[in-house]
């Protein structure tokens, strides 16, 4: 054992064994802090009663755009903070995979102590929490939210916070969101900072839920607990989605992955009841109640495995009856599903993909039509992915229940109408869990990018750029790649590859679905 290994694994210092790797990532999530904090930042949402600090007053009427050197600062230091960040995470990573002992306590207590800026620190990245709130106002009022948006709520503040698309859209949500969202705001007295630092704290409580229950299922398939923390808990797109934007999206991953646990030791219909209610939540949560069902007592006769998908399909349709009834909101949630849809974010890989064939285009003068390339390709790509997924459930016996979900989920993401960075989370937790080198090395690289390219669009970076000029670009530039070549750009030795292999690397499946007790 080297020196550099020794001294991670003495206890020295915050960070334990982790050391300088632990006090990078608290400064990578301070800067990031920093910058959503700062008047004008363009990483969070900057109107009178969004925060408790780092917004313009009433009193004021707002503030016009940030100053040339604020708004370079806040660039700088959010993206160096997120640099820092990722190159922590997979110095971590790389400890812990070389490591025979697992342990998951001091992975927790960094993930704690990392996330603590970004929850003083205003929601970042997303205004999302803002559009629960409002959601959450509509509920308490008795206003279906799956016949209106936030807009029908008029001059009230929360209508106010809740900005762009989600205005005058109908929820998305399940009931249990919705419901949970009303009794929030029914909770603060109906104060809107309030309501947003509770639902951020619901956020927190999904995340410590894929805390708890994604080390002892990746035990249960025969793999360690503390490599599984690493790759999908102490992710940086966990830190800067789930903890500092405070989707909903935690709430759905955690009851899906308590599920699969559930049912893997031997609970199987708590275990369809808790992934009803990530459904209830968001529905890529249901997934986990068809995997349970398909399971169910290892039958290897066909039709009984339809008599068990059946018997899951109808605890989980209980359950939302069940929901619907309690808190008065009947199956609108059905209609308003693809209301997501109708949104694009450069992200996408066929919007990248349709940008490409536009330079194409213009370099060659040949008339190459990205917009009849977006149409096919958002009706192949469903169906490709589709496609992918009744092959990966056909092997869902030898494969396990959460690599064949992560699948399914990270092939309907990445080949859908979009994507946004939280939505990799849906699938990235569970294929921690059955990881071997090449679907490490394919987290970890989607994880880093998409943190990166995340945090603001690329048409929003290149205008606050070029609102800069030249020379705060250019440095704005070389801070990044000195950051870079500062802190070394290898996070392993591992190279990277594509996810999609249906065979994950030294694991051998259960004999059978019931778990052996140990």
């Amino acid at each position: 054992m080297n020196e550099q290994d020794r001294s991670h694994r003495t206890p020295t210092s915050l960070f334990g064994r982790y050391g300088r790797a632990g006090q990078l990532g608290l400064l990578g999530t301070v800067l990031v802090g920093v910058a959503g904090s700062l008047s004008g930042s363009p990483f969070a949402l900057k109107m009178p009663g969004a925060w408790f600090f780092g917004v313009p007053s009433l009193a004021s009427g707002g503030i016009a755009h940030a100053r040339a050197l604020l708004l370079w600062s806040e660039l700088t230091c959010g993206f160096i903070g997120i640099l820092l960040l990722c190159r922590a995470w997979l110095t971590v990573c790389r400890i812990v995979r070389r490591d025979s002992e697992e342990r998951t306590g001091g992975l927790a207590w960094l993930l704690a102590v990392w996330s603590a800026p970004l929850l003083i620190a205003p929601p970042m990245f997303s205004n999302d929490v803002y559009n629960y709130a409002a959601q959450g106002e509509m509920v308490s009022h008795h206003i279906n939210p799956y016949l209106y948006g936030p807009g029908v709520l008029g001059a009230s503040p929360f209508a106010t916070l809740s900005q762009g698309f989600w205005i005058n859209t109908p929820s998305p949500y399940g009931p249990l969101f919705n419901g949970l969202d009303g009794g929030v705001v029914q909770l603060t007295g109906h104060r809107v900072l309030a309501s947003v630092v509770i639902l951020r704290l619901a956020a927190v409580i999904g995340v410590a839920l894929i805390a708890a229950f994604l080390p002892p299922l990746a035990r249960s398939y025969g793999h360690n607990g503390a490599v599984a923390f690493s790759l999908g808990v102490l992710n940086p797109l966990v830190l800067l989605f789930l903890v500092a934007s405070g989707h909903n999206d935690a709430l759905m991953i955690g009851l899906l992955v308590a599920g699969l646990f559930l049912a893997r030791r031997q609970h199987p219909v708590l275990g369809i009841l808790l992934c009803s209610l990530a459904g209830a939540i968001k529905a890529p949560g249901l997934l986990g109640v068809v995997a349970i069902g398909w399971m169910w007592n290892d039958e290897r006769l066909p039709w009984r495995r339809y008599r068990n998908l059946a018997g899951a399909a109808a605890i989980a349709a209980a359950t939302f009856e069940g929901l619907s009834l309690l808190f008065g909101l009947g199956w609108g949630w059905v209609r308003t599903l693809g209301g997501a849809n109708t949104v694009t974010t450069w992200v996408t890989p066929f919007e990248l993909m349709a940008k490409l064939l536009r330079v194409i285009s213009r370099v060659t003068h040949v008339d190459v039509s990205s917009t009849v390339f977006l149409d096919v390709a958002h009706i192949a790509g469903p169906v490709i992915a589709i496609a992918l997924g009744v092959r990966v459930w056909r092997q869902l016996p030898e494969i396990g229940m959460p690599r064949a979900i992560g699948i399914s989920l990270l092939a309907l993401v990445l080949l859908g109408p979009i994507v946004q960075p939280w939505y990799l989370l849906w699938s990235l937790p569970l294929l921690a869990t059955t990881a071997g080198t090449r679907t490490a090395s394919t987290i970890r690289v989607l994880s880093v990018s998409v943190s990166l390219m995340g945090a603001l669009s690329l048409g929003q970076v290149t205008s606050e750029l070029g609102s800069l000029g030249p020379l705060y670009a250019l440095l704005f530039a070389l801070m990044l790649a000195g950051t870079v070549v500062a802190t070394g750009t290898s996070g392993g030795d591992e190279g990277a590859s594509l996810p999609f292999t249906f065979r994950t690397q030294s694991w051998r499946p259960l004999p059978t679905w019931r778990m052996q007790q140990a």
